[in-house]
């Protein structure tokens, strides 16, 4: 599929944002936006607008955008619903391209006058060839092309400069806002990322359309609470996943998240089993949360997975390797018991099983040192039987002893056995109870991410992952048999 008709979206030469108050005393969501093009790098002209004129951070605000010298390509509105159809009649005259809609107050809310206002944005929009995202949306990211809508504050950064493979469109602006910031915050960055709000021109279909043909896209994720055109989002899905995968959380299954959809996004829901029947016939993964969205992203980006579904827990504890064992079985992952020539290595390495578990899961003392830790790994990874190496961390035992055991010491260790191995290798991070662990989970977090490590906050995230992925390369694998 090669569908580039919503391409130049994403390379405007020049902005201007309507509702730019040179007032910085008060809350202004069209400075906001400004400023958030700037942080990112925009490269481009941007042109603030309001009635009121004025300066902001320096440039001139213009009353109107038929007043802008030159060229207008795209346009972000954060202006009062009822001044919108006028601006874009402006931007009509003015030949502009896209106008994202960022005002709220059409047909998401419980009055005729917002259906109505909405029908005639759409109305003058169409007979100008001017295409619309929104309204009540956040609009583009695109970190290549300097595109954000989250301006930089000094507890908080803007969105990443960074781009990644992965695409994303959400209905929901505060949804995509947290699945940007998990998303990153794990190593998973973006190639193009859409809030689309009410879809009353571009929709969800569109979106995806697009991103299948979209070279800087890898995977897609998707945020739907409801479609425009079932029919043509079921046709198109099912050609996509067929070339890339597409992860799909879709929200308003029940009937009270139906109503709060209809007047969060006007969207219309439909009932949890169809959607659960359709996304399973076309091939695409359905995700429960934002963050069940990430954890699969991840897996998909960070590992290697071919159909093999043997796994070797390495961790700490008794108890959690119980709990482990029924997270892996539940995900449908398996835990073969290690063969017994591996179990004697271990046993020569620790010089008794008493107070460890040589089986799988594997619960062996880390406090050991580096090279009998090294070894061990080594040689659990290293059985034919086993497909996938799990290492669970546990920090409040850490938090306890790091002075006598600096864990930067068996951080190096891991990273070097990620190199020494051909198989998938994820790190989850468990029993944070304590502030100090908490900390310390943080940290270890961060240097694993940046190292390439798939790292997951429990077993049972990252199983339930591997399994998905796992069960799309299946499905994709039998769909290229079948065509031939």
């Amino acid at each position: 599929m090669d569908n580039t008709s919503l391409d130049y979206l994403f390379h405007p030469r020049t902005i201007a944002i309507a509702g730019v108050s040179s007032d910085s005393t008060k809350f202004n969501a069209g400075r906001r936006f400004m400023q958030a093009l700037i942080d990112c790098g925009f490269k481009g002209k941007l042109y603030p607008i309001n009635p009121g004129g004025g300066k902001v951070v320096g440039v001139k605000i213009y009353q109107s955008i038929v007043d802008v010298p030159g060229i207008v390509d795209y346009v972000v509105s954060a202006i009062p619903a009822k001044y919108t159809p006028r601006l874009i009649a402006d931007c009509a005259t003015k030949g502009v391209k896209a106008v994202h809609l960022f005002t709220s107050g059409f047909s998401e809310v419980e009055d005729r006058e917002g259906k109505s206002l909405e029908a005639e944005v759409l109305k003058i929009a169409r007979r100008s060839s001017i295409r619309l995202i929104g309204p009540n949306c956040m609009g583009l990211y695109c970190p290549r092309e300097g595109l954000s809508f989250a301006q930089s504050f000094p507890t908080q950064s803007g969105f990443p400069k960074r781009s990644g493979p992965l695409g994303l469109i959400a209905q929901s602006g505060g949804n995509c806002i947290y699945c940007i910031r998990e998303a990153t915050s794990r190593g998973v960055y973006f190639s193009k990322v859409i809030s689309y709000g009410n879809a009353v021109d571009i929709n969800e279909t569109d979106l995806l359309e697009y991103l299948a043909g979209d070279t800087d896209t890898e995977i897609i994720a998707a945020y739907v609470e409801g479609v425009k055109d079932g029919s043509r989002f079921a046709s198109v899905l099912r050609k996509i996943t067929k070339i890339k995968p597409v992860i799909v959380f879709k929200a308003g299954g029940t009937e009270t998240g139906a109503r709060t959809a209809a007047s969060h996004t006007g969207a219309m829901s439909g009932s949890g089993r169809i959607w659960r029947d359709l996304l399973k016939q076309s091939g695409a993964i359905q995700v429960a949360s934002i963050e069940e969205m990430v954890d699969v992203s991840l897996a998909f980006l960070r590992l290697s997975l071919s159909q093999g579904r043997n796994t070797a827990v390495i961790g700490v504890g008794g108890g959690a390797s119980v709990i482990c064992s029924d997270d892996c079985s539940d995900a449908g992952l398996v835990l073969p018991m290690l063969p017994v020539q591996t179990r004697r290595r271990l046993k020569a390495l620790y010089g008794t099983e008493a107070g460890c578990i040589f089986r799988n899961p594997v619960d062996i003392v880390p406090f050991m040192g580096t090279e009998v830790l090294m070894d061990s790994i080594l040689a659990i990874a290293g059985c034919d039987q086993v497909d996938i190496v799990i290492i669970q961390l546990g920090f409040d035992i850490w938090a306890l002893i790091e002075r006598g055991y600096p864990i930067e010491v068996y951080l190096d260790t891991m990273i070097n056995f990620k190199n020494m191995v051909n198989k998938p290798v994820v790190v989850t991070l468990h029993q944070c109870a304590t502030k100090e662990a908490k900390l310390l989970a943080l940290e270890v977090h961060t240097k694993l991410c940046e190292a390439g490590f798939a790292v997951y906050p429990s077993i049972g995230h990252a199983a339930s992952a591997i399994n998905k992925v796992i069960r799309y390369n299946e499905w994709r694998e039998g769909i290229r048999e079948g065509d031939g």
